[in-house]
This record gives structure tokens, sequence and C-alpha cells, in this order.
């Protein structure tokens, strides 16, 4: 199984809306949404859309950003709504960990009747002095994903040994300008897809080609990057391609700069045979027509193709 972790913003719900008509293969993928807005309407509309293909939803309920941060029964109370009310009943309660009001908050859930047999799953982050009790709480209940982050899977897979486990990576390399990824044209992204299986995972997940820091609004951009992961067909492994304009001198003309880089990964697409998704199809459709859609959607495109091809690598 596959985990996407997006940040509930607009256009991250936006590909997971459109990605239902790919669709989504309910056995291979299941992203994880951390909500960030006290308005869920998003959500709930990218949930019911995912439901219609049975893919489960995994909704942070104690988001480490955002209006709702600390509000954990506000996103529990939506989900509930969603279930009873509207029949949305892919909404599966996600618990971040990493410190002892996040264990407080969990511990509240397991203790409470009306959540009682519900599945849930949790995120390890950190490995906090309550992890036994944690342990506990997860034998016998209905745990639908236990997933440690990669800097904290020794030392907590030892703790749920008798727990499937899966593993949450940041393999993007984040450059603090975007004209930095010039001397970064092409890197490796991960091959966790080839052996979480064999090692014993239950599942793998990463951060898309945003990565995990969380980063509110922004200014225009000197320079427009457009990344995308491919598949090496000689190693296996996902490769990132960053593809970068040429005139970034200044914040101008961003629309021309979105063609520059646009033409690079066009012929890259095309030299290179990589595979159609649904994103390539819609970059080449803006190289033929000159548009340009916005700096959202080239990010939306970019997440929708690495979860396409996440899901079209797994077996």
């Amino acid at each position: 199984m596959y985990f996407p972790f997006l940040r509930g913003k607009q256009f991250e719900l936006i590909a997971l809306r459109e990605l239902v008509s790919l669709p989504l293969d309910a056995n291979k993928v299941s992203p994880i949404v951390e909500p960030l807005k006290k308005n869920l309407n998003s959500v709930a509309t990218a949930a019911k859309a995912l439901k219609i293909i049975g893919v489960k939803v995994q909704l942070i309920v104690n988001p480490q950003h955002g209006d709702l941060k600390d509000n954990t029964d506000e996103v529990l109370k939506f989900i509930s709504i969603q279930e009873l009310s509207y029949g949305t009943d892919n909404l599966i309660p996600t618990f971040l960990i990493q410190n002892t009001s996040d264990f407080q908050a969990l511990h509240s859930f397991r203790t409470n009747r009306t959540w009682s047999g519900n599945p849930f799953s949790l995120i390890h982050l950190k490995q906090i002095p309550e992890v036994d009790q944690i342990v506990h709480y997860t034998e016998g209940s209905q745990l639908f994903a236990n997933i440690i982050h990669v800097n904290q899977v020794l030392a907590l897979r030892r703790k749920f040994r008798k727990i499937p486990s899966s593993l949450l990576a940041d393999p993007f390399n984040r450059q603090l300008r975007n004209k930095d990824y010039l001397d970064l044209e092409d890197e490796f992204f991960s091959n966790d897809y080839l052996y979480f299986l064999d090692e014993g995972y239950a599942g793998y997940g990463d951060y898309l080609t945003i990565g995990s820091d969380f980063i509110e609004g922004g200014r225009l951009p000197y320079a427009v990057v457009i990344h995308l992961t491919y598949l090496d067909s000689v190693s296996g492994d996902i490769r990132i391609r960053h593809f970068l304009s040429d005139s970034n001198q200044d914040d101008s003309d961003t629309a021309g700069k979105f063609y520059e880089a646009l033409t690079k990964l066009v012929r890259f697409v095309e030299t290179h045979r990589i595979a159609e998704t649904m994103a390539t199809s819609k970059f080449k459709e803006y190289y033929r027509t000159q548009a340009y859609p916005g700096l959202g959607v080239i990010k939306k495109l970019s997440m929708m193709h690495h979860i396409e091809l996440m899901q079209s690598v797994m077996k």
C-alpha cells in the first residue's frame, strides 16, 4: 500500500478528486490528508469522490499546522457527521504521534465509547515516553495503518513487533530557491516500492514532490521549476527531474518562465519515452496551446503524476 501525505490545501485536494477518474486503486493507494482550514468542505468533497472508488482517506485529527491545530474534537466531529449524515464512511481518524499531547488525544479517542471499534491510523514522527501504552492500544484494535517516520523506524519497529508497520520517508530534496535546482537537474528519489514487502513493511509513504516542510503562501518566484518523478527502467529506481526556467533574473513573466521549463519537460518525456499519465498529457496540452495555468496547477499536476506513477509500479 502506498500512502501519499498531502496537506489539505486547495490544489492537493483537487489533485485527489481528479485522480478518481484514473481511477486510483483502493488496494494500492490510501492518501493521508492533514487538514489546514477550519472550513472542511473541500476535504468533504474529496472524501466523497474517493468513496465512490472505495479509497480510504486517512484524515489527521491532530494537525501540526493551520486552523485546526489543537482541535482534535472538531475534526473527529467532522468525520462523524460525514458518515452519519452523508454516508461518507471512508475517512479514517489518523493521529500524528510526536509528543505527550498527541498521546492524550489518542487516549481520549481510544477510551471514548463513541469511537470504540472504529478503525484508526497512527503516524509516529517521534518516539515518545508513552510508546508502550500506544502499543497496548494497537493490540487487538481496528488499526488501519501503523506508519513510522524513517527517522524513527529502527527503534519503533522493535516496539511494534506484533503490529504490521509501514514506512514514511521524505526523499524530496527541497532547495531554498527554485534556481538552486540548476545544479540538481536529476536525482534519485526512492526505491521503497521495490523493497518494502521484502523488508517486512506493510506499506510505504512519502510527501510527494512537495516535501514535508510546511510553507504557507509565497511570492512570485524568480525561477519556475517543475518537479517530475519517473521510473528508471534500468535500475528500477524512482528518480526526480527538476525542469528549470532559463530567464531567472527577476520575478517578471512567470508565464514565459513556465513555458521555458515546460519545453524541457515535454522534450524529456518524449525523448525518454516516459509513460503517459494524466498529468503529462495535460503538460503536453499546455505546451501545444502555450497556456499558463498558474503555479498551483503546476504543483497539482506534479503531485498527480507522482501518485499515478507510484500506483503503476506497484504489483
